[in-house]
């Protein structure tokens, strides 16, 4: 712990408040260490904000702030446009860059100023830790001018220490060179002790539950949740169900929203699909619900999709999984005991193991057993486990040299400053890394 003026003993940088972020940082604070998180910019955190993916506005109903030290930067919702990255440099870097002995993590590179601030003190040999999600799949999804994928490299292997949250994601980091004796593990988590409480609590209520949502509680019932928007291929699992002749053997549960709405709702009417059901969205507190009227969780995502911490969801409430190769989580979590997985763009492969997951329902309680085992792991507190680890490794390998003098800090600032100035003269349209639930 550090004494005098207060200083924390680890920084956290990330884009705004999340609810999966939140449980972990007041994890560490419960573990005794001195955090305190930045954020680029509110988010929902206070008020509703538009989420373009669900296509509505959103407003949590879980505190994001609360347990832990944070200060936000940006007051307005983020567009993370030039100008805007501007205004927030002032407040951001300085706080980035003014202590050299404190570790910075950094979750992910989402803006071209966590960049210059990741560039900045990595050459002021100043320690950064790194979480982002990637994979190596993720990354190839879009292409990257030459430049920036060898500064991406450049800078991770020089990063402290670098934390991967499955095999994809530590894959993607040895392939950018990271060694392995930087690497730490913080495997990917939700609360699995609230999602398999809420949901052993309120499942003797099932059958009245299903009644309420227009749902046949004799049906066996495959679920979609998330957001409705191509890369998680909800179409797809309609026509496949469609194609698989389900139609009055099983029903199919859809959770979330999003832009794919009107085509979800023109095939059900079209087909006359009684059995499809579009719920719409759940708030974070009520998602346990989704995994009670759900039986088996669908997830066909693209390699975009980082992680998928749905799965973790319906892992926690006993439920199997089928899931597409390309979904960062699947070689962590996903296998023959608890689930299917599907390769991708296989359209028959993914009718038949409908087939096959309908007519192995006998097992489904047993799959969703082993799940919950599989899933056990996966908790905050390992998370925490793993970043502490790092952050002693980065400690322990601390020279002892001297923090910039505030001539240099100020020096640095304005040379920050500069260089944010130019973004504006420059077209937008950077890829950058962002994160995936």
């Amino acid at each position: 712990m550090n004494m005098g003026v207060w200083l924390p003993d680890l920084r956290i940088l990330a884009s705004h408040p999340v609810q999966y972020q939140a449980p972990l940082f007041r994890v560490l604070v419960n573990e005794g260490i001195e955090i305190e998180v930045g954020f680029y910019h509110k988010g929902a955190a206070f008020q509703g904000m538009y989420d373009a993916e669900f296509g509505r506005n959103l407003s949590w109903d879980v505190d994001l702030l609360a347990g832990y030290p944070y200060r936000i930067f940006g007051t307005e919702q983020a567009n993370y446009g030039y100008s805007e990255q501007l205004r927030t440099a002032p407040g951001l870097l300085p706080w980035v860059l003014n202590d050299r002995r404190t570790p910075l993590l950094l979750f992910g590179w989402v803006t071209e100023l966590f960049w210059l601030a990741w560039l900045l003190r990595t050459l002021g040999r100043a320690p950064v830790m790194m979480l982002a999600e990637t994979t190596a799949a993720s990354f190839a999804a879009n292409p990257k001018p030459a430049w920036r994928v060898g500064l991406l490299r450049w800078l991770l292997q020089r990063t402290s220490a670098c934390l991967f949250i499955g095999c994809h994601n530590r894959a993607f980091l040895l392939e950018m060179g990271v060694s392995s004796e930087r690497l730490f593990h913080t495997p990917y988590s939700i609360d699995n002790a609230h999602f398999e409480g809420e949901a052993k609590r309120i499942l003797p209520r099932r059958q009245v539950l299903c009644r309420h949502y227009g749902l046949d509680p004799a049906l066996p019932t495959f679920l979609f949740a998330g957001k409705w928007i191509p890369k998680k291929r909800p179409v797809q699992l309609l026509k496949a169900y469609l194609a698989a002749g389900l139609r009055t053997r099983a029903q199919l549960v859809y959770v979330g929203d999003g832009k794919l709405r009107g085509e979800l709702e023109r095939l059900v009417s079209a087909n006359g699909l009684k059995h499809v059901h579009l719920l719409g969205f759940l708030n974070q507190s009520q998602m346990p619900l989704a995994y009670v009227l759900g039986e088996v969780l669908c997830l066909l995502s693209e390699p975009t999709e980082t992680w998928g911490l749905v799965v973790n969801e319906a892992l926690a409430c006993s439920r199997p999984v089928i899931a597409s190769d390309a979904v960062g989580c699947v070689p962590d979590l996903v296998g023959p005991e608890n689930g299917w997985v599907v390769p991708l763009d296989d359209s028959e492969r993914l009718v038949q193991t409908l087939l096959d997951a309908y007519n192995q329902r006998a097992a489904w309680a047993e799959m969703g057993h082993a799940g919950r085992e599989r899933v056990q792991g996966n908790t905050f507190e390992a998370m925490a486990g793993g970043i502490r680890v790092a952050w002693q490794h980065v400690l322990d390998g601390l020279d002892g040299s001297r923090g910039w003098t505030g001539d240099e800090m100020q020096g640095r600032v304005a040379v920050c400053q500069d260089q944010v100035q130019r973004m504006e003269e420059r077209p937008t349209g950077v890829d950058l890394e962002t994160h995936t639930g």
